[in-house]
Formats: structure tokens, sequence, C-alpha cells
């Protein structure tokens, strides 16, 4: 956890013990990224892949990936902090139950990164909580993470009584109402939670605390000003909040440059040295260029003596990343300093060193003209902010109601009594994700009068994400706002994930390839062997619709071997068989004829097995 040079995968950190599966996750988030969280449900999955958009291209893993773990978990965000996806998918329809944005009372920001899951097999369970710095993207920022595992045990255990009282929280600062399933997850977590034992990594002290701030007044600043030696890893700084540790001598600061130049110099005065990320050792790849680098991580190591404290999570150096403003999620963790102290973090004999990617500070000044750019930059921005805050106040909803046959007309109309907000400076247009934007996107002050109607929406095109786009000019500089809200929706058809499952499917051959894919022992083998995916695609057009043998012989041997297998193809066709509307059937007749019998055979061995 503390040396740079071994970055965790996102993803990997999610992906459950050999021969587990995922029962039930929640997850937290400042920020979100549509597409990294459509990855996630791939962690849960047995595939394993070094590049997630390897299997994200190919629909049919991304479908069962989703399928066999979306309705397992609940996402909080941050209202108003979906970020606008550069890509499209049919899959997003998913991930519309698993989003749920909140929005704290206290004025500040939801901001905790955490992850809690419960993975199972046949005869264990094990419990993950994942606390880091990284929000639920891609960036290629500098991020710090920690997993702490856990165990069932047959006694109470008060160290996790802050979690329990975070995650009851959760629901209470929701902005919509949260479906049933998710709540129904949330109340299992609860429950569970006090008899789990979470472990701390190597190298630390077994006792350790969790910290949530800004949930009450309950949990007070974590952080003393007892130690003798203090380091302080934070990308965004407050001068109150770096003069809090005026009896500590010896005092390390990593921050950003632009944090940094913000700073008074007699506050930065007080710090034994200070550096910044060294520009040559971040990961600037050309796929991901465009995505946020630099330092993201959140640490604080404090030591006295041979003992060491260190907090690693989500808050920043700053007055409302402790002061309860902001909801923010931390753990405590001790150690010794030979093993896990400053010099540890920082030994320049180490090449894993945090050292090896940091250079010493030094202070830049803008000239007269820079500080007028960057000056207005900040007025225009806070105009922007200022007709979000307006427009997320006003509760949006959405209804979607039949056109025609195959096309719909979704209605956007305020969901609250709201006041007139009106700046003429602001260019402003909203569209639902799944449609392009330049030909359907409409003027948002329409909301101000009455509603929002796009019309002619096909079945597939069905979304509650609705994307918004502010754009504001002022003497040659622009700026620009975009985000996604997941809107209440009434009136969604129900065919319209069956209609997805199709799409992707396509055809027979598609349905029998993902049927090999539900019957496999490792799906892994179709991600490296296209000779497998393909084996038995356009048979049917050179073999007279029969079914494959192998196809056939695995079918009778999961209903032996693994009965969960016919179980969850049964719900696949369960699926498939609702949209009488289509005319193409995917199900091969052959196959129908077949499936009796072994529906049969399984009900009659097992019954109403879940």
């Amino acid at each position: 956890m503390l040396e740079p040079g071994k970055r965790t995968l996102y993803i990997d950190a999610l992906r459950p013990p050999s021969d587990y599966q995922l029962s039930w996750g929640i997850g937290t988030t400042y920020s979100l990224e549509l597409e990294t969280l459509l990855s996630v449900p791939l962690a849960f999955s047995l595939y394993e892949c070094k590049n997630q958009k390897e299997i994200l291209n190919n629909s049919i893993f991304a479908l069962d990936a989703i399928r066999r773990n979306a309705n397992k978990l609940v996402i909080f965000c941050q209202y108003g902090q979906i970020k606008v996806s550069s890509t499209d998918s049919l899959l997003y329809s998913y991930l519309e139950d698993m989003i749920v944005e909140v929005n704290p009372s206290s004025g500040g920001v939801f901001h905790p990164k955490i992850w809690l899951l419960k993975y199972k097999n046949q005869e264990e369970v094990f419990y993950k909580y994942i606390c880091l710095s990284r929000n639920i993207t891609f960036d290629r920022s500098w991020d710090t993470i920690l997993v702490l595992d856990g165990k069932p045990v047959d006694y109470e255990v008060p160290d996790n009584d802050k979690l329990i009282k975070f995650i009851n929280f959760l629901p209470k600062i929701a902005v919509n109402k949260i479906e049933k399933n998710r709540l129904d997850i949330i109340k299992k977590i609860s429950i569970e939670l006090g008899k789990i034992k979470f472990n701390p990594p190597e190298d630390f002290d077994n006792q350790f605390n969790f910290h949530f701030l800004g949930i009450d007044n309950s949990d007070s600043f974590p952080i003393s000003g007892e130690y003798r030696r203090l380091l302080i890893v934070s990308p965004f700084l407050s001068d109150s909040f770096l003069n809090r540790f005026g009896n500590i001598k010896q005092k390390y600061l990593i921050s950003t440059q632009y944090s940094l130049d913000k700073i008074p110099d007699d506050t930065l005065k007080k710090y034994s040295r200070i550096w910044v990320l060294d520009e040559l050792a971040e990961d600037k790849s050309e796929d991901d260029i465009s995505r946020l680098s630099g330092l993201h991580a959140k640490l604080y190591i404090g030591e006295n003596g041979k003992s060491v404290t260190l907090w690693n999570g989500s808050s920043n150096a700053t007055h409302a990343g402790f002061s309860s403003q902001n909801v923010e999620a931390l753990v405590e963790l001790r150690g010794e300093r030979r093993k896990v102290g400053i010099n540890k973090f920082l030994d320049e004999n180490s090449e894993q060193s945090a050292i090896n990617f940091l250079k010493e500070y030094g202070k830049t000044t803008l000239d007269e003209e820079e500080k007028k750019k960057e000056n207005l930059e900040k007025e225009l921005e806070k105009k922007l902010e200022e007709y979000k805050t307006n427009l997320l106040k006003m509760g949006l909803r959405m209804k979607i109601k039949p056109e025609s046959e195959e096309s719909y007309k979704i209605i956007i109309y305020p969901g609250k009594d709201h006041f007139k907000y009106f700046n003429e400076e602001v260019k402003r247009f909203c569209y639902p994700i799944t449609l392009q934007k330049q030909t359907n996107k409409i003027d948002v002050p329409f909301l101000w009068k009455d509603k929002i109607i796009f019309h002619k929406v096909p079945l597939l095109s069905l979304t509650s994400l609705v994307a918004f786009e502010l754009n504001i000019k002022d003497r040659g500089i622009s700026q620009k706002m975009e985000f996604v809200l997941n809107l209440p929706v009434e009136g969604m058809p129900e065919r319209r994930n069956d209609k997805i499952i199709r799409a992707i499917l396509k055809d027979t051959n598609g349905f029998i390839q993902y049927l090999r894919i539900l019957l496999t022992e490792n799906q892994n083998i179709f991600l490296f062997n296209h000779n497998i995916i393909n084996y038995g695609k356009d048979d049917y057009k050179n073999q007279q619709n029969q079914i494959p043998m192998p196809l056939a012989e695995e079918l009778i041997k999961a209903l032996s071997r693994n009965p969960d297998k016919i179980k969850n193809i049964h719900n696949l066709i369960k699926e498939l068989s609702k949209n009488k509307d289509i005319r193409e059937d995917i199900i091969p007749e052959e196959f129908k004829e077949m499936w009796k019998n072994i529906w049969r055979t399984y009900k009659k061995q097992y019954g109403k097995r879940k």
C-alpha cells in the first residue's frame, strides 16, 4: 500500500478470491464514470483480462457479467457528479437502478470512496472493506488503496459500529426513492456487519479504527498535534488545516503545484520539506491522455517514538475535508516505525519508494495576464455552478409514454416548486445519453416554463440517464460543464431490457454462443480462443438446424454437476420469451424441445431451488 511502484489496479482490488462469487456489494464515490461502473461487474465474474475494453467491446461477455452481478450492487454518488460518457452502450440501462445519487444536508459534498463486499462459495463466506482515494473512474492519477479482509465470527464486533452507522446513514441522504432490491441489500449489510471481523494488512497492528466524518458530530478531528513527525499527502490544501500542527517540529508535505502556490509562504515555511509529483513520473498513455492524471492520494502518517499512526481515505488536507462539512471515510492504522514509518515511505535507497516519483517544490508565479485569465475562468465556472445548483433544486423527473407501435416520448419535468432562475450568459441543453447529442439536444430553459419532450424515441434508447451541458463564454474565455442525472422514471416498459438482450445476441448464433459461456467452467477460455467462441457460428445453415452435440452434452452434464447453470439458462429463456411482438425467435425450435426435457428433469430433482 505504501509503495507507489506497486500500483493496484482498481478492478483487481474488487475481484473475489478463487472459487468465490459475489453475494452483495455496496460502493460509495464522489464522481462516477458510467463506462467504469460498467466494468465493475466484470471484476466479480471469472473473466481475467488486463484490458477491460477487450471484454467491454464484446457485448456478450459484458452482458453475461452484468446479468450475473448488477442486481447485487448499489452505488452511492454525489448528486450531479455522474460524468458524460465518451462511449455508447446498450448496457448502460442495467446501471440505472444500481446508481443512487445523494446530497448531504450539511452543505458539503458526499466524498467517501469505499467498497464493502461479500463473496461466497459452497462452504464459506468472505468479506472485503476497501478504503481508497479514487472515485469510480479510470483516471490515471496516483491514488492509495487499503483492503481489509473479513471473516464472520460468532460474537459482536464493536469496532464495526461506526461502519454500521455509516451504511444506515446512506439511504437517508438519497435524492430519490431507492429501488426495493437495493434497500434489501443495505439492510442485509447492516445486519451482517455486527459479526464480521476485519483484519488489517501485513505490517500493521490488529487494532484499527473506522472514521466517517459528516454523518453527525460524534467523530471528531482524528489527527492530533502530539506527534514528533508528520507526513501529509493531499492534492488539495487549505491554510487553516496546515496550521493546525504547530506543536509538531518535523512536518513533511506532498501536494500539487497548483495547491501549494495558493498557500502563504509563512505557512509553507513551517514544513521541513515539500514535494510535488515529478511530471516525468506521470503515466500518460496515448489511450488515456485525456483522463485526470497527477496526485490524487490522501494519506497522513504520524510518528511518536517507535510507533506510527496512519490514516488513509478520502479526506483532503482542507477545512471541508476534516470539519464534518463533507461526508468522508478514513481508516486509521497503527504499526511500527521501522516497518511503515515516514522513512519507509520516503526511502531514497528503495527503487519503489515514493521519493523516486517526487521533486522538491518551487513556487511559481503568474504574470498579470495569466492572473486575469485565471480569475475570469473562476468567475465563469462559478456562474456555471450556480446554474447547475438551481437546476438540481428542481427535482427533475421523467415520464415515458408510447407514441407509436415502436417509439415513445420522453417527458422531463420539474418535480418540486422552484423559483425562476435566468442567466442568459449560459447556453444550456440536455439529451438522453442514448441519443445523439447534436440531433436530439433540447434547450434547458423550457424546463423553467413547463417541460421538455423528446419524440420518437426507440425502445432500445429509453433511459433514465439524461446528460446536461452548460457553456459560457466571456472575453474570449470559454468554460463548459457536463454531467448526467439519473432521473426517477414513470412508465418504463418492462420489455426494454429483454429487447436489449435480443439486440446484443442478435440471432440464433449469438444465443448459442451465450449458452456456451453460461455452461463453461472457465469463461476466460473464450477470451483467448476465438475458435471456441466461434464454434457453432453459422452452423445452423450448414447442419440443418441441429444443436451441436457438445452443447447438448454440456447441458446434461450441468444438470447433474452444476444445476445453478440450468437455472441461469432458464432465467435467460424467460426473458427472451417475453417479447411476443418480435417476429424472429432467436431460440431454435430443436433447442426448445430439448430444453423442455432438461427443465422438467431439473424441477423433479431440485424443485423450486433458488
